[in-house]
C-alpha cells in the first residue's frame, strides 16, 4: 500500500506563510495527514521541527528525541520532501502495517491506541 501526504498543518503558524522571528532559532510543530494513494481517507500524524540551534536554547537535560526533524533553515520545501523521502520508506500490504511504519518518523494518531 502507498502513503502519499495529503496535506501539512500547524495550530500555531500556517505553515506555508511562517517567517521564524528567529531564523537561526527556531521550531514549528506540524500536523501530517496521510493516507492511502487509493482513498481520499487520511490519519493524522504530528512532526516537531526545529533548528539546532534552538534545541541548544531550550533542551536542558539529556533527551531521546523522536519524531523530531532538525534543520538548519525554515524551507518547506525542503521540509515537504524530506518528509516525502521517509514516506516513501513505508509501503506494506495493509494501511495498518504502513501506518505502524509510519509511526516510526512521525507520531501518529492511533500509537498505542487499543480497544
Amino acid at each position: 500500500m502507498k502513503a502519499v501526504l495529503k496535506s501539512i498543518g500547524s495550530i500555531d503558524h500556517d505553515p506555508k506563510t511562517y517567517i521564524p522571528e528567529d531564523k537561526k532559532a527556531f521550531s514549528i510543530a506540524l500536523t501530517l495527514s496521510i493516507g492511502s494513494s487509493q482513498s481520499n481517507g487520511a490519519d493524522y500524524f504530528d512532526l516537531f521541527v526545529c533548528s539546532p540551534e534552538w534545541l541548544c536554547q531550550h533542551q536542558w537535560i539529556p533527551e531521546i528525541l523522536r519524531h523530531t526533524l532538525i534543520v538548519r533553515k525554515y524551507d518547506l520545501d525542503e521540509i515537504t520532501e524530506t518528509i516525502n523521502s521517509y514516506i516513501e520508506k513505508c509501503h506494506c500490504d495493509t494501511w495498518m502495517e504502513t501506518a505502524e511504519k509510519l509511526s516510526r518518523y512521525f507520531a501518529w494518531e492511533f500509537e498505542d491506541y487499543s480497544v
